[in-house]
């Protein structure tokens, strides 16, 4: 209430912001990346041709890991260049799901320090109009403007810093999840037994 108008957006942002943030870190808690024994599991499945068997094990890992090694599954008989796109079709899908929301909380981190500002801003002028009025004699008449002026400074630090802290340990969480879906897809394609006929050596 001290702060002024100005206190309402600051404050909407910051609870966007941590709702967001909430959101943002169960969605990536649940999604599993998968393991060496996992990549293990499915390459042997593959190889003693049990694809039902590898797809059910790919299947079970959640989140867009075990799609992508689902998709890749269904087209194991394909050439490897075949799989290789079509994994990676499934990690330019992924980008956006984890990325989704992400932006709100830059723009949190961003906007709040300058909505503190033009609070600042506005409580130094309502504080010369005070001193206009009735002087500088009585700091009672000055108080209202003043605390303006710093509330809203402090608050839009308060969400502007946690949000910009919150941004950077998300979008850390997502780059790692993209890194391990492309390892994940090196390995099954480096792992699969190549379609393509061995050249004769009588050629």
């Amino acid at each position: 209430r001290k702060g002024g108008p100005v206190m309402v957006p600051i404050l909407l942002l910051g609870i966007a912001a941590v709702i967001i943030c909430l959101i943002k870190w169960i969605q990536m808690a649940r999604i599993r990346l998968a393991t060496a024994r996992d990549l293990q599991i499915i390459l042997d499945h593959l190889e003693e041709t049990q694809k039902d068997k590898a797809l059910q094990h790919a299947e079970g890992i959640t989140g867009p890991v075990g799609e992508m090694l689902a998709a890749a599954i269904r087209h194991a008989g394909e050439k490897k260049e075949f799989i290789e796109e079509v994994m990676y079709e499934k990690m330019l899908s992924a980008k956006p799901r984890l990325e989704n929301l992400m932006p709100v909380i830059a723009l949190s981190a961003a906007t709040a320090p300058l909505l503190g500002l033009l609070g600042t801003v506005t409580g130094m002028i309502n504080t010369f109009n005070m001193i206009t009025l009735f002087g500088a004699g009585d700091p009672r008449t000055l108080a209202s403007g003043i605390s303006e002026a710093l509330i809203t400074t402090e608050f839009g630090l308060v969400v502007a810093i946690p949000s910009l802290l919150f941004h950077a340990f998300i979008s850390r969480k997502a780059k790692g999840i993209l890194s391990g879906m492309e390892q994940t897809g090196v390995a099954f394609i480096n792992g699969i037994p190549s379609t393509e006929e061995e050249p004769s050596a009588y050629a």
